[in-house]
């Protein structure tokens, strides 16, 4: 009996021991393996966070840079730089102020060859630009030397940063200067700040230009030796500014997301923008980690006592975190696409504004030859003469009206309300975009009547249009020929897009629609994707065919019946 009971005890102190050591490495476990998932999670929200943070950034840098391109064709900036009269001066502050009141911007103003402003927004304050010369600045002499250019500094009289966007201007008597644009981030700057968390912007040498956090303003994620720091200052960009690095980054606190021992790190996510720039998001690993581990152990001490129940619980409640997890995944995921598909848009749209302006400008001055015309015949008497000059005044105005209405609608962000669309419709709107470009290629574009309606949405569809005839403009130059033909099969329509262009390489034919892939030196390579993307919710498909000579993209539809 004493021998039993003695080997029970040493029995039950064995089972406790196994047990405590089983308790012991669940925990470590459950420590180990709740962090992991943690950050795991963690550095895909910051992704998210910072290409919409990325998203929303050139945005706003892209819709200045479209209102520069505007301003630099306009009438009135031609006649000022030409006459330097002072009720053409007076005329274009006017407008530019009224323009920068309406659209939220810094100041927009005009530089002569020589870096003098002439014209500006802020005429009226007492910290005008009028008669300042920026000749030193960098945005003024890449802008003369290449068209455009983009420079993040601080103003030389309001001491406020922000990113001036330059655009050359020529007039028809060769007369150059430069107009700018100066953008603000505060609103953005604040929206991070109660939403976002710690985003900041960085420039190629590691500069924080835009950030939640303003006293990081003009650190740097890297530590600038004395060159670098001379060089920086001798372009005036960020005044006497010390570019100190940044304390986080100078301690190696800043991580890949990885480091589980680390409490007082950091996570960090990056999403790139142009001209060397990027959006960095950091979030702080101590918070999420306690939480981790305190949830596992939680679930480690209720396991003790209910495991079957608790088993059956993790499951149900594990399914339905992956159940919202995907809805928001899928929620965000969608918005971006949409922002994407307007960010290219508005990318075609800046590409095709100047063909736009001058069919625009056509039926305006054939509009006003015949209005004179019309007096004449008024004053002669010659009323039925007068009439018909009138109806093509009409006509011309309708054409005038159609453009700019197409124009319009195809800037617009989609309304995803697909329905029965005319794809005669959708061609003539494309048409009507490129006709200049088109016209002034010499290429010859075919263009079948047909009368077929498929399922789909307007506005996306124009948009594919117009970038599949783009891509082949840019193939082919000068005098090309380009055939666009439909036909349908049962519930199906095809449409074959087939140009005489240099045709596709084998080698890129097979992961032509895969992101970022572009045959062309400063293609992004999201172009072709997003089209499938928009096919493909029409339920239809995009392809490329192979053909001996040229390129042939295809696309299915379903016939709306």
């Amino acid at each position: 009996m004493r021998v039993a009971l003695i080997t029970w005890g040493w029995r039950n102190a064995a089972l406790a021991a196994l047990a405590l050591l089983a308790f012991i490495i669940a925990i470590l476990l459950s420590d180990h393996f709740a962090a992991r998932r943690a950050i795991a999670g963690e550095r895909d929200r910051l992704r998210n966070v910072a290409q919409l943070a990325a998203s929303s950034y050139q945005r706003q840098v892209d819709k200045f840079s479209l209102v520069a391109i505007t301003l630099s064709a306009d009438t009135d900036i031609a006649i000022l730089l030409d006459t330097r009269a002072p009720i053409a001066a007076s005329r274009l502050n006017a407008r530019l102020a009224n323009l920068s009141t309406a659209l939220d911007a810094s100041v927009i103003y005009l530089l002569d060859a020589k870096g003098t402003t002439i014209a500006s927004s802020n005429w009226q304050q007492a910290d005008s630009f009028l008669k300042e010369n920026y000749q030193f600045r960098t945005y003024f002499k890449n802008a003369l030397a290449d068209g455009d250019s983009e420079q993040f500094a601080l103003g030389t009289r309001s001491r406020i940063p922000g990113l001036f966007v330059a655009r050359r201007v020529k007039t028809s008597a060769n007369v150059q200067g430069v107009l700018v644009v100066k953008i603000r981030f505060d609103r953005l700057e604040s929206e991070w700040a109660s939403s976002a968390g710690t985003v900041f912007v960085t420039s190629e040498q590691g500069v924080i230009l835009v950030s939640s956090i303003s006293k990081w303003r003009f650190e740097t994620i890297r530590k600038l030796n004395e060159a670098e720091q001379t060089k920086l200052r001798a372009q005036v960009e960020f005044g006497e500014q010390s570019l100190v690095q940044n304390a986080l980054y100078a301690n190696g606190v800043v991580v890949d997301g990885y480091a589980i021992s680390q409490n007082d790190a950091y996570v960090e996510a990056q999403e790139a923008l142009p001209n060397g720039r990027a959006v960095h998001v950091l979030s702080p690993l101590s918070g999420i980690l306690d939480t981790a581990r305190m949830f596992g152990r939680l679930v480690v001490l209720l396991a003790s006592g209910l495991l079957l129940s608790l088993w059956v619980f993790y499951h149900l409640r594990r399914r339905a975190i992956i159940a919202g997890e995907h809805r928001e995944n899928a929620a965000r995921l969608a918005d971006l696409k949409d922002r994407l598909m307007q960010s290219n848009k508005l990318s075609a749209l800046g590409q095709i504004a100047a063909g736009v302006g001058h069919e625009i400008n056509q039926p305006l001055a054939a509009i006003g030859l015949r209005a004179q015309n019309a007096s004449k015949l008024v004053y002669a008497g010659r009323t039925t003469e007068a009439v018909a000059a009138l109806r093509e005044i009409g006509a011309l105005s309708e054409r005038a009206g159609a453009i700019t209405g197409e124009l319009r609608r195809f800037s617009r962000r989609a309304d995803r309300k697909i329905g029965r669309v005319s794809l005669q419709s959708v061609l003539g709107g494309t048409t009507l975009l490129l006709g200049d470009r088109i016209r002034s290629t010499g290429t010859n574009l075919a263009v079948p009547d047909f009368d077929i309606s498929v399922i789909g949405e307007q506005g996306r569809l124009e948009q594919v249009f117009v970038n599949l005839i783009q891509n082949a403009l840019d193939a082919m130059g000068d005098g090309g020929n380009m055939i666009i033909s439909a036909t349908i099969a049962g519930d199906i329509a095809t449409l074959r897009f087939r140009d005489d262009g240099p045709g596709i390489h084998t080698d890129l034919r097979d992961k032509l629609f895969q992101p970022f892939t572009s045959s062309k030196d400063d293609g992004v390579g999201l172009g072709l994707v997003i089209c499938r993307d928009i096919i493909t919710e029409f339920g239809g498909e995009l392809n490329v065919s192979p053909c001996a000579d040229g390129a042939e993209f295809v696309i299915t539809l379903q016939v709306a019946t």
